[in-house]
């Protein structure tokens, strides 16, 4: 059986997520006042989400940020951690845009074979038989 599950994120969430990280990481963050939030394809090839935090500084400059994909993963990864959202360790985490929304996108089982019936079968058929030991007797109803 392969999971996938799906994580949307607002991109106040992402915001907050990042920053939180950074703060945890001792990071710089730039000061003044987030402004938009803008996501693009990654390099060509690549893959991946590019996340663009505008930050506007006290006096006016811009001071955007431009995000990696995979900070960005290990924030929202630690934001869901942080909330008590159960995700599983055995799996792979990647971010997607999926309409206009950051989305958190974690496969399981995705690089195993598929396991087919027969193969259960005859593992059963190659277990050794069970001992003989007594047989349980049906009881006798009684009228």
């Amino acid at each position: 059986m392969k999971e996938l599950r799906c994580l949307v994120f607002t991109d106040q969430e992402v915001v907050k997520a990042v920053l939180d990280r950074r703060r945890r990481m001792r990071e710089p963050l730039p000061n003044g006042t987030v402004g938009k939030v803008t996501y693009r394809p990654g390099q060509p090839g690549g893959g991946g989400v590019e996340t663009l935090i505008q930050v506007t500084g006290d006096e006016g400059d811009d001071r955007s940020m431009t995000l990696h994909e995979s900070e960005v993963a290990a924030a929202l990864v630690s934001y869901c951690m942080g909330r008590k959202i159960p995700l599983p360790v055995e799996s792979d985490k990647m971010i997607h845009l999926i309409n206009g929304a950051l989305t958190l996108m974690i496969t399981m089982n995705f690089k195993k074979p598929p396991r087919l019936v027969e193969d259960r079968v005859e593992a059963a058929e190659s277990a050794p038989a069970p001992a003989p030991g007594p047989v349980p007797r049906k009881a006798a109803s009684r009228r």
